[in-house]
């Protein structure tokens, strides 16, 4: 579905203008990314307005993606589970609310997750080079620190989950 929508588009941009745009390949690739990020954003955003928890719910996608961006992990093989997946990660961890101790337990366990195993499953989904691999293991451990200052139930929990995407889980 999104990949037909992805190439109508891609195909009525070329039609409007066949000399300045490029291929309707790379488009189509292009708008699949935008496409496969902008409605689990929109959805989570959604739930958290319905619920009183839209800053909550901000945090959580923001917080999310930086670190995912930056450690890599776990990818689905089609677009559906994961945008699923993505809405679950960032709109279920504003309605729970965690005590202190657990939102520390859950940054410490984010931490030696990112420390031990980030960046995990970048390759054909990043096109980062290998040498600031390490500059990326670094970045993630001090995002993951900076909830130290924010002791925020939220960004830990979702710190948490991208830590166990880390794991090299077999592509489903």
């Amino acid at each position: 579905m999104i990949e037909a929508w992805s190439e109508k588009i891609a195909r009525s941009i070329k039609n409007t203008n066949e000399n300045i745009t490029v291929s309707i390949p790379v488009m189509k690739f292009a708008l699949i990314i935008i496409i496969n990020f902008t409605i689990p954003v929109v959805v989570s955003l959604l739930i958290g307005l319905l619920t009183g928890k839209f800053l909550e719910t901000l945090t959580a996608i923001t917080f999310f993606v930086v670190l995912r961006l930056l450690s890599g992990g776990f990818h689905f093989q089609s677009p559906i589970p994961c945008m699923i997946t993505m809405v679950v990660i960032t709109a279920v961890p504003p309605h729970v609310s965690l005590p202190d101790m657990w939102s520390t337990a859950f940054t410490i366990a984010a931490l030696i997750l990112a420390a031990l195993l980030a960046p995990s499953n970048l390759r054909g989904y990043h096109t980062m080079p290998e040498k600031y691999y390490p500059l990326m293991k670094a970045a993630s451990v001090l995002l993951i620190c900076s909830n130290f200052f924010f002791h925020s139930s939220v960004i830990a929990s979702v710190f948490l989950i991208q830590g166990i995407l880390l794991f090299r889980w077999k592509e489903v």
